[in-house]
């Protein structure tokens, strides 16, 4: 395995050779475009490291945690459009050791969808996707400010980020207006039969009641509910502490339930190079045998890019994308790429009822230097804390990542 100072050295001479090739822009090596399909080839590898400081109780909760380095390909994808009248696009997608947290691991299944068009009412989509819920697990999790996303956004997904469904989704007042409204069931994955796995119904709406000068000031709102099922007669919620090496800190374990729904909130707001956004998610439990448990969780982030560049937000889905650097990096230019700094506090409280999942609290900062708009290079401090077992227990997280995305 390659080391991160060896892929610092390798990636950062291929980006400054890219930056200074001379001669005519040409159709990338990655993509594809005939009159009647268009596929563009993309992914993203990351080679992480993760190193821990724990007091005595944290070592009891969670064991003894050794310093990791790990490898991920993440969204090896095949995208595009079939250019009927109105366009229909598709996508196929997976991981490896990629943001799904599966037992094995290894490769995982992401998106495989069919987006139709209907008219002039929005889309349809179709296949493996995601639920279409939430500001943070709607975004690309490797475009968000950190690493990983917040533990609220991974705890209630319960089993998987992306799952089979329908899903029908639009905008309205001039794409002032986003909206989403799924049927989703996991049964291809988790081995149940289709009546066993439970349904799930997921809705969403977003507007932005400010935005000015091309999303360089804008005040982003939405709110989303998910009902689901419990597959098989139980539910089970956990999170790792944003950071993908670790094991699960909060969890709850397998009990038995009937449905859960989970009420979102989220706010977002640019002025220039700063951002600001939070979410809060409340899902009520029902589950007589265990008290019928309240889960909760939410997350506050504020991000300045040094460089002066703004968030993109896309106003088809009410979602951010990932910095691009305004002056990409060169020694012959003097561009200095983009540099942001964050800070997030997030937290997500598992324990209610007769349920001792835990109750976890990060605070979290951020740096990232992006040299151009392939490369990333990332490094995120945390301080946790966790209660759970009768015991609580605190954590410091130090967190690297060398990121290039196709």
């Amino acid at each position: 395995m390659p080391s991160i100072a060896g892929l610092l050295s390798f990636s950062l001479s291929v980006a400054l050779a890219a930056q200074e090739s001379p001669g005519p822009p040409k159709r990338a090596w990655n993509e594809l475009d005939t009159p009647w399909i268009s596929a563009l080839l993309g992914f993203a590898a990351m080679e992480d490291g993760a190193f821990y400081s724990q007091d005595a109780s944290s070592k009891q909760q969670v064991g003894d945690l050794a310093a990791e380095q790990l490898f991920r390909l993440d969204n090896l994808s095949i995208s595009g459009e079939i250019k009927l009248r109105r366009p229909w696009r598709y996508v196929f997608a997976g991981n490896y050791r990629g943001l799904e947290p599966t037992t094995s691991r290894t490769w995982t299944s992401t998106d495989m969808n069919l987006t139709i068009p209907i008219g002039a009412v929005g889309w349809v989509t179709i296949g493996k996707q995601k639920e279409g819920v939430g500001l943070e697990m709607q975004a690309n999790a490797r475009d968000i400010d950190f690493m990983e996303l917040s533990t609220m956004s991974t705890a209630f997904t319960f089993f998987a980020s992306h799952i089979a469904g329908v899903r029908f989704s639009g905008t309205a007042a001039g794409e002032r207006v986003t909206w989403s409204a799924g049927w989703f069931n996991n049964w291809l994955d988790d081995e149940l039969s289709f009546s066993e796995s439970g349904q799930i119904f997921a809705g969403r709406v977003s507007g932005s009641p400010i935005l000015t000068g091309g999303g360089r000031r804008l005040l982003h709102l939405g709110l989303s509910a998910v009902y689901r099922e419990a597959p098989n007669g139980t539910l089970k919620s956990r999170s790792i502490p944003e950071v993908y090496e670790a094991p699960d800190f909060v969890d709850t374990g397998a009990f038995p339930a009937d449905h859960a729904t989970s009420l979102g909130a989220e706010l977002a707001a640019v002025e220039g190079p700063f951002t600001v956004s939070a979410e809060y998610t409340a899902t009520p439990v029902s589950s007589p045998q265990t008290g019928n448990p309240d889960f909760s969780g939410f997350y506050v982030v504020a991000s300045w890019s040094l460089t002066g560049e703004t968030r993109p937000y896309d106003r088809t889905s009410g979602t951010f994308g990932r910095i691009l650097p305004s002056a990409p990096f060169s020694f012959k230019h003097g561009g200095p790429g983009a540099w942001v700094v964050a800070a997030r506090y997030s937290s997500i409280d598992l324990t209610s009822g007769s349920i001792d999942g835990g109750q976890f609290d990060r605070w979290s900062g951020a740096l990232s230097w992006y040299p151009n708009q392939r490369w990333r290079f990332e490094f995120n401090y945390g301080y946790g804390r966790l209660e759970r077992g009768g015991l609580v227990g605190q954590t410091h997280f130090y967190q690297l990542r060398l990121q290039f995305q196709l």
